[in-house]
């Protein structure tokens, strides 16, 4: 396929995509290290410009696409958080939502028109369009889901519900792909059927979004019940003298710059004048700040005080 790239069009979809990324992966995940940080937004920026130019310049298969659309993840997993289970999760499910989007908004597409957008570039731009900022809603909405969830909780949620989850959505891109294909060549007398596969994609779109928000409320509350119960058994012990417990600090592997951001917290200090004590960046401790209340499910610095309130000494 010969590709025309409409410039003042490219704009406004790479600044979506953008956004789409960074609320997944920058704002979800906070790359501890600030080289991290920064190469990861250079990389979230150069996105979209990238595949486009990847497009014109290489013709290749679609395995080779896909294998390359893999590996440019797994580096957006290793910028965000390494070999964090949450990060490789936000990498599958994005791009198996993609995927089951864009085969969706093509089939209405299709369907209301009654030819295909690829033969027009302005239509082409039209249906990105439309499903770009439809990923960065269910961006917006898997954000404000999953920050409430710690790396602990999802240590306990069975592989068979990702394995439902994060496939639901690729098999059914899978089969509406299979179901089109036949029906390209026979456009002009079965575009109708392309509104029922775009219906049925839809269905399975907002089906699989209520399993997983429905499921991670359930593990989340599961989750709250099972910290609760620690506390009282074994509670978080925190002196003037001796600073955090070593039982404590291996709970929930905090780092040592972490342990000392949380230390001063405790100690009444803001984050400026943590900064300022450690000769580090306002933004670096909010960024450390947020990687504490994330492992140990603390919502903020009031809940992190009480929760190590608890067993002070």
């Amino acid at each position: 396929m010969n590709y025309q790239v409409i410039i003042p069009l490219e704009f406004p979809l790479t600044a979506i995509q953008f956004a789409t990324l960074w609320t997944l992966f920058f704002l979800l995940h906070r790359p501890e290290s600030k080289t991290k940080g920064i190469i990861l937004i250079c990389y979230m920026a150069i996105w979209r410009p990238l595949h486009i130019i990847i497009s014109i310049v290489l013709t290749l298969s679609t395995p080779s696409k896909v294998v390359l659309e893999i590996f440019a993840f797994l580096a957006l997993v290793f910028l965000a958080g390494g070999k964090k289970k949450a990060a490789f999760i936000t990498a599958i499910y994005l791009w198996d939502m993609g995927l089951l989007t864009d085969i969706i908004f093509s089939s209405f597409f299709t369907g209301i028109t009654g030819s295909l957008s690829m033969t027009n570039p302005i239509a082409l731009y039209f249906e990105t369009s439309i499903s770009q900022v439809t990923m960065f809603l269910w961006a917006v909405f898997y954000y404000f889901l999953m920050r409430a969830v710690t790396e602990e909780t999802l240590k306990r949620i069975p592989l068979r519900f990702w394995l439902i989850t994060l496939l639901t959505p690729f098999i059914g891109a899978i089969a509406l792909f299979a179901i089109i294909n036949p029906l390209k060549s026979q456009l002009e007398a079965g575009f109708n059927n392309f509104i029922y596969c775009g219906i049925f994609g839809l269905v399975l779109l907002i089906l699989n979004l209520f399993i997983f928000y429905l499921y991670i409320k359930l593990i989340t509350g599961y989750q709250a019940k099972i910290l609760a119960v620690e506390l009282v058994e074994i509670p978080p012990i925190y002196s003037q003298v001796n600073g955090l417990s070593e039982a404590f600090i291996k709970k929930y592997d905090l780092s040592k710059r972490q342990v000392e951001v949380t230390v001063a917290l405790l100690q009444g200090k803001a984050n400026k004048e943590i900064a300022k004590a450690l000769d580090i960046e306002v933004n670096t401790v909010q960024v450390h700040l947020q990687n504490v209340y994330r492992k140990t499910g603390a919502p903020g610095r009031y809940a992190l005080m009480a929760l190590i309130g608890k067993g002070s000494a």
